[in-house]
């Protein structure tokens, strides 16, 4: 009861409204006196200011900014109503901006995507046919009127398509959408009339009518949107990447997966230990060797049986120990300039992802020394040929050992960016179980987390190959029968074997098919806070999971289906939901927490990075910018707040 009395004034002033716009109409109709149709416009001006007064006080919610933009909206038409009277330009003029102004509101409160453009493009189509078909033959149009004919069209055709992608938006009331729906709709109708109109001259023809009246019901729904969509709205709807973006990195992406079997993607081969890696060298007539380590693993003695094996063999060698969590560039410089002052000719990373993106770092300078690695960011900007290089992986999850890619952070502005070229390959790869048997806990937690995340965007994304599926399977199925023995049982050799072939297979897998918004939202917070990859890539990945939604729905469940996590009778729906929930049971089983530590005010700026790291390149199921990605950020961060809008 007290809702429909709430709705009584509004509905009284909406009878007044149409009854005031129907008298001066009519009278302007039968009299073509200007002074009821000014009259007319005015009553629009008037009531779009009542409804902003009344928005004002009665509103909880909505967006605020449309009233505002919709009574200038219905001013600017007023003036051109009037003044298109006397000169059709100037009148023109002003109603094409009172129609600009109505984008912008319509623009406040969705984004621009297919609702938006298809029946924009709709409309244009129609335009073109009927002013070459039905117009043109039949009336004359001065020359000096067609550019701003054109322009008035161009403007009218994108309003009515920013107004269907509001009327389209399930998010909104339905007074709202029915409201913008008809006003664009019957806006569009009287420009048909009023080309039809401008023909005939004298007194009120019934074309004159009919676009009166039109045009003074869209007016009259266009500022009942301003006023429901002020007072009630909706939520906007997650903001998305524009279409024309969109458009870009889908074609990008399809480029690069038509590309894919043409492509020199380079194979490590697997190697049983350092022996055999010292007697490859001597094959190789390698004489001295730079390792590329940092000073935990090099205290820990995990380079000892490597530096032995070379010795024996006659290989000199030295040793760069001083690469941090998150290599820098002043890292990889300084190995560069190691491996020149003491003449090496190979090169041996020894560690987790961040030794060997230190080794392709410093490889990429020795290819290219006039160039900095700022330069080098990027996809496919190092070409050369890289010193022979073995990778030796500490932990089981980077799969570094098979990537083409270097993640660095740049010492000055902490941006963590990527340079990304076939050369950086390493050429041989030691899988030594022996290398991982003294890893803490919660390192072969989350480093196992890391090859999972590898495994699961290379599936899912839109550039899979047949090996590339097999690869991404095989590492799930390995990884959820060995993982948490290997966390929990850390001498468990058999475990701690299969978890390297399953960051082996999950590096194959993402190096051809590349990873996703995981990755970069991981490697934003990596190089802002140094927060360990493994474990942001463990933390991110349900969330994304859950964001792309139906969008990876499918792939998702079959993955979780052919690698056993969920059963092969369960819906599609079912299974991805099965597969997310493995993956939050899988890190609380080893105490990976649910959020991480992120400032808010940082969030914008690392959402930028994530945007730019990420698209065109990565084929992501759901394409997102920028402002889409903050999301993300908002979900894992610590004392979670999100502003619904």
């Amino acid at each position: 009861m007290k809702a429909k009395l709430r709705c009584l004034p509004l509905a009284i002033a909406g009878v007044i409204f149409l009854a005031l716009l129907a008298v001066f109409a009519a009278e302007y109709m039968l009299t073509q006196s200007l002074a009821y149709k000014g009259a007319a416009s005015a009553v629009f001006v008037l009531f779009a200011l009542g409804f902003l007064l009344f928005a004002r006080l009665r509103a909880h919610g909505g967006f605020p900014a449309v009233k505002y933009l919709v009574l200038a909206a219905a001013v600017c038409c007023c003036i051109g109503d009037i003044a298109i009277e006397r000169n059709l330009i100037v009148g023109v003029a002003f109603f094409a901006l009172g129609n600009v102004l109505y984008i912008a509101a319509f623009q406040s409160v969705n984004s621009v995507g297919w609702r938006t453009v298809l029946p924009a493009l709709v409309v244009a189509v129609f335009a073109v046919i009927w002013l070459a078909v039905f117009i043109t033959p039949r009336y004359t149009v001065q020359a000096s009127y067609i550019p701003a004919v054109v322009l008035y069209i161009l403007i009218i055709c994108i309003m009515f398509g920013r107004a269907m992608g509001v009327a389209f938006d399930g998010t909104l009331d339905a007074k709202t959408r029915i409201s913008v729906f008809s006003g664009a709709l019957l806006f569009a109708v009287s420009d048909v009339f009023l080309t039809i109109r401008s023909g005939h001259s004298g007194q009120c023809t019934l074309y004159c009518r009919l676009n009166i009246s039109t045009y003074y019901l869209a007016q009259f729904f266009l500022i009942f949107f301003g006023l429901f969509a002020s007072m009630n709205g909706g939520r906007r709807l997650k903001p998305q990447m524009n279409v024309f973006k969109r458009l870009f990195c889908r074609a990008f992406q399809f480029c690069f997966k038509v590309a894919i079997p043409l492509l020199p993607y380079r194979q490590p081969k697997p190697l049983s230990g350092s022996a055999e890696a010292a007697e490859l060298l001597v094959s190789k007539n390698k004489k001295r060797v730079l390792i590329v380590t940092d000073a935990n693993i090099y205290k820990l003695g995990l380079c000892a049986p490597i530096i032995a094996a070379l010795e024996e063999r006659g290989i000199e060698s030295c040793v760069y120990s001083d690469t941090v969590a998150n290599p820098t560039t002043a890292n990889c410089e300084e190995a560069a300039r190691l491996f020149k002052e003491r003449g090496c000719d190979s090169m041996i990373a020894v560690g987790g992802g961040s030794a060997m993106d230190c080794a392709k770092g410093a490889g990429a300078l020795i290819i290219k020394p006039k160039r900095t690695l700022q330069q080098m960011r990027g996809v496919l900007r190092v070409f050369g040929k890289l010193p022979l290089f073995i990778a030796v992986p500490t932990t089981a999850g980077t799969g570094s050992e098979t990537t083409i890619a270097a993640v660095i952070v740049d010492d000055k502005t902490r941006d963590k960016f990527t340079i990304i070229s076939f050369c950086l390959a390493p050429h041989y790869a030691i899988l030594d179980p022996e290398m991982t048997v003294g890893l803490p806990a919660n390192v072969t937690s989350t480093t196992g987390m890391d090859a999972l995340t590898h495994a699961v965007e290379a599936y899912i994304g839109g550039s899979t190959t047949r090996l590339t599926r097999k690869m991404a399977v095989e590492a799930v199925r390995i990884i959820r029968a060995n993982l948490y023995t290997a966390y929990t049982d850390g001498k468990n050799k058999y475990a701690r074997r299969r978890m390297q072939y399953a960051a082996y297979c999950a590096g194959l897998a993402f190096t051809i098919s590349y990873v996703g918004y995981v990755h970069a939202v991981a490697h934003s917070l990596g190089g802002k806070y140094n927060t360990p990859h493994g474990l942001a890539n463990a933390v991110i990945l349900p969330y994304v999971l859950e964001d792309y939604g139906v969008t990876c729905q499918k792939r998702l469940a079959r993955l979780a289906r052919e690698s056993g996590v969920a059963d092969v009778v369960l819906s599609d729906k079912e299974a991805a939901g099965a597969f997310i929930t493995f993956v939050r049971e899988l890190n609380a089983s080893m105490n990976i927490p649910e959020k991480l530590e992120v400032e808010e005010g940082d969030i914008p700026e690392l959402a930028r990075h994530a945007d730019k790291e990420a698209n065109p390149l990565y084929p992501v199921p759901k394409l997102m910018n920028a402002r889409a990605l903050e999301k993300i950020y908002y979900q894992i961060k610590n004392n979670l707040k999100i502003n619904k809008k």
